[in-house]
């Protein structure tokens, strides 16, 4: 999986003056996504410092920060695309020549363009409708409902324009004024059939739909050439017509249809966001007895509609911040210090480092990236395995997943209603145990093969200064910080990572370690995650509707009911479905597509849901190092020079059965991740 673009000309500078107009557009939402993450920081802060020190608790900032957090996502999302930020999984892709990786590509981006203008559409006339009858969200502020769901119209309209600009660079430029034109009537003649556009007559389909899905499929044939027109009509018929055919046979076929839909728009390397979305919107046209295609706004609008949710941008920005001033890099100068005398030493501090800062960043991958800069280099000029060197840090990295903050765990938390808080609480157990595995792992492999590792003399120990401790005892402080909040109850996660944003910043600028340009470049980085990871939940979310009709859970319950499976065997089965998923997607992607299944399957056995969720994240954490995607292990490869892929994949084999023997401890002895919790 990749967050960069796989095909030849994506990355041109844009040449036309549409692609220029749309280019600096996107920028400026960019800028109104960071003021969103800016303005959820400050006023979440200030309405814990109100409560606590002032005892004057606000009623606006969580509704508002909610808000913002809607602008962030839709407004950050044009930029995100056209920073190739929206991941995809490119195992077929890669493996293709130049020429059909670009024409693949293409297919996807006309496949996502029409996701997203559809969807941009119809959260146009939900804005519209909501003026119209004057309809205000249930909640203290009772907020007129089209004033924020307006970002997600904006925002959508501004990644449908990105994306045709992604498809001017890529090439070959044919006639792309033309297709300009083309949507701009297309949009033009959506306005003129207003909110209900009129059913082509003798079937259930309406004339905007049918005119979005013929200007695709033209703009496809005119700027982009026959093979990528053939693609895109063929995957949209194949997507209708065999979900059609389907229905007439029952549910179980349409199920089927659906799963091979799923499959081949990931596999075909559609960015994750868009395939889901896709796939969920052939549902709602061609599963459901009656089109409801307003539903894909409302879902969209609802999938970001939560205060719950801000805790994903505020520890990315916490992370970012850290990043950015050099703070954590010092996490690893004291680590290898204290460590020096052990059995490979420096490979402890790395995961030492990378434990620590796992708890304030929430990240594996920048976990793995600020580590692997530091670790890396440092352990090979001093002697080290590359193996041992890029496999302990690729491993340590998946640490961050685990360990809080976590993200995986918010969207686990979220999606099935589970408290964030007391998943936060279950994996402080399991990641010291992690820790505790790796080390011993280090030390056994140090042990008997010495020239992986070798003892460092006196003179060769890393220095040590004032100012490496000043620095890693404020990150130390920041992890007590998250850590007691949580377990005194003081506040929220999501508070608790506004405050931790804030603390962070307030640190950087008395260390004298932040810039203006460091600041921006943190909050570029929080709005680009955000925007992918949330529209990946979007996804799932608009896919989720056709799970639902079809009742894909229930029905999955009755046949493993049926078939009298113990429940262990049940789990084993899931983990293993988990550990292949694992080797193509990423841990939120696989989270938002399996739970609203195997969820409901779990508790009608009866796992808790935060031992459940706990175990879940571990597997994923399994994928971030195992090819061919482990993202953690593209990472270090980029970073090492010389190192190749296959050195740092045989470097965390072990680890990975470091993590597999934790699970079964786990399964064994649920009460390591339920103790604090249940305390």
């Amino acid at each position: 999986m990749t967050a960069a673009s796989s095909y030849d000309g994506e990355n041109a500078g844009p040449k036309s003056l549409p692609a220029r107009m749309i280019t600096g557009v996107s920028g400026g939402f960019a800028i109104l996504a960071g003021l969103g993450i800016t303005f959820m920081a400050l006023a979440t802060t200030y309405d814990v410092i109100a409560r606590y020190g002032f005892n004057s608790p606000t009623i606006w900032a969580t509704e508002l920060s909610t808000y913002a957090l809607a602008a962030a996502v839709f407004f950050g999302a044009a930029h995100t695309h056209l920073a190739g930020g929206h991941v995809r999984v490119d195992v077929v892709l890669a493996r293709l020549s130049a020429d059909h990786r670009r024409v693949l590509s293409l297919v996807g981006e006309w496949i996502a363009l029409l996701v997203v203008a559809i969807a941009a559409w119809q959260a146009c006339l939900l804005v519209i409708s909501d003026f119209r009858t004057g309809s205000r969200l249930f909640s203290l502020l009772l907020t007129p409902a089209w004033i924020p769901k307006l970002s997600v119209a904006t925002g959508l309209l501004a990644l449908a324009a990105a994306m045709l600009v992604t498809i001017e660079q890529a090439g070959p430029r044919r006639r792309m004024a033309v297709v300009y034109l083309l949507f701009a009537a297309t949009a033009g003649l959506l306005i003129a059939m207003g909110q209900r556009p009129p059913l082509i007559p003798g079937t259930r389909f309406d004339y905007g739909s049918l005119a979005l899905a013929a200007s695709v499929l033209t703009g496809a044939a005119v700027a982009s050439g026959f093979r990528v027109f053939i693609g895109v009509a063929l995957l949209v018929a194949l997507g209708s017509i065999g979900l059609v055919l389907a229905r007439m046979s029952g549910f179980d076929w349409m199920i089927a249809a659906l799963a091979i839909l799923i499959i081949g728009a990931l596999a075909l390397g559609i960015r994750i966001a868009f395939a889901l979305s896709f796939c969920g919107i052939c549902a709602i046209y061609f599963v459901t007895p009656v089109p409801f295609p307003a539903t894909i706004a409302e879902r969209a609008w609802n999938s970001v509609n939560s205060f719950a949710l801000t805790a994903v941008p505020m520890y990315v920005l916490m992370g970012a911040l850290l990043v950015r001033s050099g703070l954590s890099r010092e996490l690893f100068a004291v680590a290898a210090r204290l460590l020096a005398r052990l059995p490979g030493g420096l490979a402890h501090a790395g995961i030492a480092g990378c434990a620590i800062f796992s708890a304030v960043s929430g990240s594996s991958v920048a976990t793995a990236a600020t580590m692997g800069k530091v670790a890396c280099p440092e352990m090979t000029e001093r002697g080290y395995d590359p193996r041992l060197a890029y496999g302990t840090i690729a491993a340590g990295g998946t640490l961050g997943i685990l360990i809080p903050p976590s993200v995986p765990l918010i969207i686990y938390g979220i999606t099935v209603g589970v408290p964030i808080t007391g998943l936060f609480m279950a994996g402080i157990m399991p990641g010291i145990l992690m820790v505790g595995a790796f080390s011993l792992l280090i030390a056994l492999w140090a042990t008997l093969d010495r020239k992986a590792a070798p003892m460092l003399p006196k003179s060769r120990h890393l220095p040590l200064n004032r100012d490496s401790l000043i620095d890693t005892g404020i990150v130390i402080g920041l992890v007590f910080m998250i850590i007691f909040s949580l377990y005194g109850g003081v506040a929220t996660p999501s508070e608790i990572g506004a405050l931790g944003a804030i603390l962070a910043l307030i640190a950087c600028l008395l260390r004298g370690r932040m810039t203006v340009t460091a600041l921006r470049e943190a909050i570029a980085e929080t709005v680009l995650v955000t925007s992918f990871i949330l529209l990946i939940v979007v996804g799932a979310n608009i896919l989720t509707f056709g799970f639902d009709f079809l009742r894909v859970s229930e029905r999955l319950m009755s046949t493993v009911l049926d078939a009298d499976l113990n429940r262990w065997v049940v789990l084993a089965i899931i983990l293993a479905i988990f550990l292949v998923l694992g080797m193509f997607l990423d841990s939120i992607s696989m989270l938002v597509l399996t739970l609203p299944v195997i969820f409901p399957l779990s508790q009608q056995f009866g796992f808790d849901p935060i031992w459940f969720g706990i175990i879940l994240v571990i597997m994923a954490e399994i994928g971030l190092i195992t090819p061919p995607v482990g993202m953690n292990l593209f990472i270090l490869q980029g970073l090492g020079g010389n190192v190749t892929l296959r050195q740092i994949a045989v470097g965390t084999l072990p680890f990975i059965g470091a993590m597999l023997v934790t699970v079964l401890l786990l399964c064994l002895l649920p009460g390591i991740a339920l103790w604090l919790p249940n305390s």
